[in-house]
């Protein structure tokens, strides 16, 4: 078999030329971060770290975050629509992050948002050595810079988001999997359940693939999340987090969002729209998913990382820097079918740069996302010759038993 790399060197060459574009812009968005003044987001989690480390158990508050947030930026900005920033993570996230939320506003951020991009550098490397073994280092190198530092991952370095780590466990995860570790592997993801929208899709598919080691393991960390919440903020307060999700200013956000429902909440203006689309679509994932049950069981890590593809795209409510998650199918797949996730990984790029469905407030990234969906489908549904055919193996690099 010839090697993609020896076949496709035009495409190798414009893919560089791509990946350190997106190095670039990561490492200026970086300095930006470090400059000060973009991470709002951490400010949210830190506040939420600062009012649990002062005793207090009203995490989603706003007088309370109003308060630490002044704090933190050394003075009380008038209220609005921005400030204070809200709370929305589980609140045992606001426990976790307390040794950095005791630090100066800028050193928590530098230290919080340096970890998490070498989170993403790390998460990269596993990647890439994964899809090389197939690809060839260059191609495999260029495919996932690209998808693991996109311009929407960039959002997320200024705002300070923890997407870097989530990223890197998803990944461990996978890699513990294909070493038939399932109960680690489970372990490895309950970090994502800090943003459930990351792996909601997975559970379905560990069910689905009868990994039930992996789901029981994933089943307890969300256990341990959920009692370590109410320990946190208390039953009443962890209430609290619906009503802001659920509120205007909160949920205009979703209309933002580049995930596959916003394709019909963003035209419609309707947030329960998004909400709506997104369990109707994971209704028809979960039933493929059940019909292709023998090439899911067969199949394991190949299926898995779909899920958290799926998980991420299907979101009714998403950042777009979440969309970094999709390295993980796109290392896992592209070996399978080099020329379809080449193609996508092409097209979604040139969306993020530019949005010719502006005027019809859609996003064009999301119909890259819902055209890439569909296309995976097609090809595990119907297998062909060549590299556009999604060759899956007989045997699951897990090939885990789960009794």
């Amino acid at each position: 078999m010839v090697s993609a790399p020896s076949r496709w060197r035009w495409v190798i060459g414009a893919a560089a030329v791509c990946a350190v574009y997106l190095m670039v812009r990561s490492i200026a968005d970086l300095h930006t971060a470090f400059g000060g003044g973009s991470a709002v987001d951490y400010l949210a989690i830190a506040s939420a770290g600062r009012v649990v480390h002062g005793g207090s158990s009203c995490v989603y508050c706003v007088s309370s975050l109003a308060a630490s947030q002044a704090q933190l930026l050394g003075y009380m900005p008038a209220t609005s629509a921005t400030f204070p920033v809200p709370f929305v993570n589980p609140a045992l996230m606001a426990w976790l992050i307390q040794p950095l939320a005791v630090l100066p506003l800028q050193t928590g951020t530098d230290v919080f948002v340096g970890v998490n991009v070498v989170a993403m550098a790390l998460s990269a490397a596993v990647l890439t050595k994964r899809a090389s073994r197939h690809l060839g280092g260059p191609l495999a190198a260029c495919l996932v810079v690209i998808a693991v530092f996109s311009l929407e991952a960039g959002t997320g370095i200024l705002l300070g988001q923890s997407d870097g780590l989530m990223l890197l466990s998803a990944v461990l995860a996978i890699e513990a999997l294909d070493r038939r570790r399932p109960v680690i592997a489970g372990l490895l993801l309950v970090p994502l359940l800090l943003k459930p929208q990351l792996v909601w899709l997975v559970p379905p598919i560990l069910v689905v693939a009868r990994q039930w080691r992996m789901l029981g393991a994933l089943a307890a960390g969300a256990v341990v999340v959920l009692a370590g919440s109410i320990a946190v903020a208390g039953p009443g307060h962890l209430l609290d987090a619906i009503g802001l999700v659920t509120a205007s200013t909160y949920a205009h956000l979703d209309l933002q969002s580049n995930s596959i429902p916003a394709l019909i909440a963003r035209p419609l203006g309707s947030n329960p729209a998004a909400w709506a689309a997104s369990l109707a679509l994971a209704a028809v994932a979960v039933v493929i998913a059940v019909l292709l049950r023998d090439s899911v069981r067969l199949n394991v890590v190949p299926a898995v990382a779909i899920g958290l593809g799926l998980s991420v795209v299907l979101s009714p409510h998403l950042g777009d820097y979440s969309l970094m998650l999709l390295a993980i199918p796109v290392a896992v797949l592209a070996p399978r079918a080099p020329a379809l996730i080449l193609g996508l990984a092409a097209a979604y790029t040139a969306a993020s740069l530019w949005n010719p469905l502006v005027p019809l407030n859609e996003s064009a990234v999301a119909m890259v996302l819902l055209a890439g969906s569909v296309a995976v489908v097609w090809r595990a549904t119907h297998p062909a010759t060549g590299d556009f055919a999604l060759h899956l193996p007989t045997r699951s690099a897990a090939g885990v038993s789960s009794a």
